[in-house]
């Protein structure tokens, strides 16, 4: 039980921009950059969060996948805990 409170309590950090990234809008805001190349780095920008966000969708994918084995597999066990109980109930009786 200690576990589940514990994970329920990790919060993670989130992860930081990549200096590539944050580079990109840099160039963006720059008011001397030319107006070609703060669109090709918007551009860039704008890719790379796509496949970010990609990636994330993904994971959260395998995670509900995963939350829903680890489900089924705690209503098995509860089920089973209650079929022993009843068992030793039972044999109390």
């Amino acid at each position: 039980m200690s576990a589940i409170i514990k994970f329920a309590d990790h919060i993670p950090s989130r992860p930081p921009i990549r200096e590539s990234l944050q580079e990109e809008f840099d160039n963006i805001n720059s008011p001397d950059t030319p107006l070609e190349q703060k669109l090709a780095s918007a551009l860039s920008c704008i890719m790379h969060l796509q496949m970010r966000l990609s990636d994330m969708q993904e994971k959260i994918t395998q995670s509900e996948r995963d939350v829903s084995i680890k489900e089924m597999l705690l209503r098995n066990a509860t089920l089973r805990e209650r079929e022993l109980r009843t068992q030793l109930v039972g044999r109390l009786w």
